[in-house]
């Protein structure tokens, strides 16, 4: 029903070519805003808060399994098992040629002393370089990603090729090195004091089903980083009696 609203007053703005410069840019602001509220659709409502409320993001729907704890054999990568500031992961099993392939996101999220980005970014690399594919890989710049506040942007390690992913068949986990892609997203806010570490991993026959390349950039938008809450002021004692 809205977009059906919204194409027709395309049409007639088209049509007329005769709107106010002011009604003109309210209707390109709401139909930008329903253009982004339709491309959100597909993460749940609720952000997920971690670190103590110092860290907030929104996840795919496609997710409907959580690890807490880190103990699960997917929920870190085989090539960054010194996972920083490890909080949860989020998987999918999804269908795949007779069996099942997992989703997974991974979420770190670093505080105070340890949310430096440079030594944050060294401590990932060093231990994806290990890996003999990956040996020259370098971060880059996330390109046309918004930085929050000015203060924020986001690094990203794209990792294509034959990795390992594991593979559901019959019940039974086997783990195969098969084509897929990793993707390692770090970013940074010097005033709160919190870093961020979102990892994707794919394989690539899920890529028509999960579009990475959307998600994981919207997913980042939705990032908020918070500085450690200040304490309660100290009650005020009461009255001497007289």
């Amino acid at each position: 029903m809205h977009r059906s609203f919204l194409l027709v007053a395309i049409g007639l703005v088209a049509a007329s070519g005769c709107l106010s410069g002011g009604y003109d840019t309210d209707f390109r602001s709401s139909l930008q805003r329903y253009r982004q509220d339709g491309e959100f659709q597909q993460l749940r409502p609720t952000p997920h808060v971690l670190a103590d409320q110092r860290l907030s993001l929104r996840v795919p729907k496609l997710f409907d399994k959580e690890d807490l704890v880190g103990d699960q054999d997917r929920s870190k990568p085989p090539f960054l098992q010194d996972f920083p500031g490890f909080r949860v992961a989020f998987e999918k099993l999804e269908k795949a040629d007779g069996g099942q392939l997992p989703v997974v996101l991974s979420v770190g999220a670093l505080t105070d002393k340890e949310s430096g980005l440079d030594e944050l970014k060294k401590r990932i690399l060093n231990q994806v370089q290990k890996e003999a594919s990956f040996a020259k890989k370098t971060w880059a710049p996330v390109e046309g990603q918004p930085d929050v506040g000015g203060r924020v942007a986001w690094s990203v390690l794209n990792l294509n090729g034959q990795q390992p992913f594991d593979r559901i068949n019959n019940g039974v986990n086997e783990k195969k090195n098969t084509p897929g892609e990793t993707q390692i997203w770090v970013a940074s806010d010097p005033e709160a004091k919190v870093a961020a570490v979102l990892v994707w991993r794919v394989p690539e026959e899920l890529a028509a089903t999960v579009p990475l390349a959307d998600l994981a950039g919207l997913v980042a938008r939705t990032v908020e980083f918070r500085p450690l809450a200040e304490p309660a002021p100290a009650a005020e004692p009461p009255p001497a009696a007289k």
